[in-house]
């Protein structure tokens, strides 16, 4: 009895088997999995009637983006809504130095007139007061790119900041009278791995 006889396979049938499986891979060539993401609305809520933070529903919703699945929002307290202007976090459980945060701050007007964005690395220095990651990143930044996008009506300011230690993606824009910026911090050395999936969260960060 040969070792294919002995788990009850003759060889014609391990062949077929062998086969089923090239075919098989063959449908569809060169496939591989697509990175899943889930949604987010944010709803820019004051800190005065602050009681939860946002989620799936569109609902009220201000701005929205897309993040890994499996990533987990946290609700941020009061506090740091009312003195950072923190409106979401959201945190990789399997690398928690991975994070998006969304703040959002201030009046600029009905007409959006009396707040502009006209000098963003100075805009950035000034969310840099409330995060200490962000100051020693900003203070070893080994390089900097700095985009501008059009979305539906609105500029997005988008900020890549390279450190030895960590690196940031950012997103500046300015509606409903208030400023909206997003956070993406990663380690930079997981950044080259992760770098598709953090990108697509500035990728499709914008307001409603």
């Amino acid at each position: 009895m040969n070792d294919c006889e002995g788990f009850g396979m003759d060889r014609r049938m391990l062949m077929a088997a062998i086969m089923s499986v090239v075919v098989g891979a063959e449908v569809v060539p060169g496939a591989r999995a697509e990175e899943q993401y889930e949604a987010f609305f944010g709803t820019a809520a004051p800190p005065t009637s602050y009681g939860g933070y946002g989620g799936n529903a569109e609902e009220d919703a201000k701005y929205t983006f897309e993040y890994p699945a499996g990533w987990k929002p946290s609700v941020p307290n009061k506090t740091e809504k009312g003195t950072q202007g923190i409106d979401c976090r959201i945190t990789n459980p399997r690398n928690k130095g991975q994070t998006i945060t969304v703040i959002t701050f201030g009046r600029a007007g009905e007409d959006n007139k009396s707040f502009r964005v006209t000098d963003i690395d100075l805009t950035i220095q000034g969310f840099a007061g409330a995060d200490y990651d962000l100051q020693d990143a900003l203070s070893m930044e080994s390089n900097r790119v700095n985009t501008e996008r059009e979305v539906e009506g609105s500029m997005y300011y988008d900020v890549e900041i390279d450190s030895p230690d960590v690196t940031y993606l950012l997103s500046v824009t300015v509606k409903y009278g208030k400023v909206f910026a997003l956070f993406v911090k990663s380690p930079t050395r997981s950044f080259t791995t992760d770098q598709e999936k953090l990108r697509h969260v500035v990728e499709t960060f914008k307001t409603l």
